[in-house]
């Protein structure tokens, strides 16, 4: 595989594993909607300021640019959403390892819709990072925030919807001439817009409550998990197929995510939840060195 693919996803992965522990700290300082509300501002900010700086911005087929608004909605609005609900509710190593079983559904993505090669290695690439994301949920009550079966169903259901968007209209769009700033400009338009309809929505019905702390990691989550994480990824998905970056992505994110809460939030996984990083890492490497 391209080096230089697995270098950008892994940049990608990083990225977007730290911004998901670290939302757990900003939902601590900032209702849930005003927390994605300011972060989805900033983001446009940054991606709009990067297409116009590179001058890499361009409007082509209006149906790409729907399908990529489509994905913005679905990733950055509702994605998101479900994940903000499942962090408030159990421990961040766990949510994020639910959630990074993302690339299962890439991969199908990428095969069913994007009709790239079934490759036996990639599905078994994918089945160990869920695998290890299974062992990272960890039986016990630890923590501060006890587990719940909503909040792990919501992870779930998060990793579906980041999985197909991600894969399947980002690299249908890229594949058609669509450039990278562009799709991501037009996904964080579209989030950007929901979130703040909401906001507006729900403002005189809704506890609000904003530290300042929670603004700055806001816009630390929207540099790092809106902007650079897309750029990463964007521009790994235009030199290797999707089926074969998600799973690097997806472990990694695992990974990074896992040592960010252990680190940061001084979370303690059980044996089982090392267990499982090990078998994240060991997707990444099949993929990376095997295909």
């Amino acid at each position: 595989m391209n080096s230089a693919a697995i270098f950008l996803v892994l940049g990608a992965a990083l990225s977007w594993g730290t911004a998901q522990t670290v939302t757990k700290l900003g939902l601590e300082r900032m209702d849930l909607v005003s927390y994605a509300s300011v972060r989805t501002g900033f983001a446009l900010l940054f991606t709009a300021s990067y297409g116009v700086i590179t001058r890499s911005l361009s409007f082509p087929d209006p149906s790409l640019i729907g399908m990529a608004a489509f994905a913005g909605f679905i990733d950055s609005f509702l994605g998101t959403l479900i994940y903000m609900f499942a962090i408030k509710r159990t421990e961040a190593h766990v949510t994020a390892a639910l959630s990074n079983t993302a690339p299962f559904w890439g991969v199908v993505t990428a095969v069913v819709f994007l009709g790239e090669p079934a490759r036996p290695i990639t599905f078994i690439a994918a089945l160990l990072v869920v695998a290890g994301a299974y062992f990272l949920i960890t039986p016990s009550q630890t923590g501060k925030h006890p587990r719940s079966i909503l909040g792990g169903m919501s992870a779930l259901g998060a990793a579906l919807l980041w999985g197909v968007a991600e894969t399947g209209p980002a690299k249908y769009c890229l594949s058609r001439g669509m450039s990278p700033a562009t799709f991501q400009l037009v996904l964080v338009g579209s989030a950007a817009v929901a979130w703040w309809a909401l906001n507006l929505i729900t403002r005189p019905r809704r506890r609000r409550y904003r530290r300042p702390a929670g603004v700055w990691i806001a816009i630390f989550t929207a540099f790092t998990g809106f902007f650079l994480g897309w750029i990463l990824w964007l521009s790994g998905l235009r030199i290797a197929e999707a089926s074969l970056l998600t799973p690097i992505r997806g472990g990694a994110m695992t990974i990074f995510a896992f040592a960010v809460s252990v680190s940061m939030l001084r979370e303690r996984p059980s044996r089982r939840a090392f267990a499982g990083a090990a078998l994240a890492s060991a997707g990444i490497v099949l993929v990376s060195v095997g295909v």
